[in-house]
């Protein structure tokens, strides 16, 4: 069973950083064609915040709700070239990894747990012999 579990983990890791890697080109492919990734919106009921995905920086932000929040997008963005950092993550595939001989239950519990901020590179890297980095690289969401 030891094999077993060392190989979904290396599995889990790999299909994670595959679309780690996927998300990165089309984030550049957009960037390329001339858009600009955003996150932010709406915050509780009239907050909201407009941010570039790359930078970080705050674009605009307020709590005048919806009808502002729509307004200062209109304006900051008036050719339609800005991209929700959400809408791209939308087209992943966002199904468990399976591993034939390892029950899903378990395989996605364990999915769960590689994947989770509380699971530590070093334990992972030491159980399945990769250096760490390799594992911090591979657990990475972006």
């Amino acid at each position: 069973m030891s094999d077993l579990l060392k190989e979904h983990v290396k599995n889990v890791l790999e299909a994670n950083y595959a679309g780690v890697v996927e998300t990165r080109r089309r984030i550049d492919d957009l960037e390329a064609q001339g858009h600009r990734i955003v996150t932010g919106g709406q915050m509780g009921q009239d907050g909201w915040d407009i941010i570039d995905w790359r930078t970080n920086e705050i674009l605009a932000a307020g709590d005048g709700g919806l009808e502002e929040y729509e307004a200062a997008a209109g304006e900051l963005d008036p050719d339609n070239k800005f991209i929700h950092h959400d809408r791209i993550l939308e087209d992943e595939d966002l199904a468990y990894v399976s591993t034939p001989g390892l029950p899903d239950g378990l395989a996605n519990a364990v999915e769960d747990w590689v994947l989770s901020d509380e699971a530590d590179p070093e334990e992972i890297a030491d159980f399945i012999g990769w250096p760490i980095e390799k594992v911090e690289e591979y657990q990475a969401e972006e």
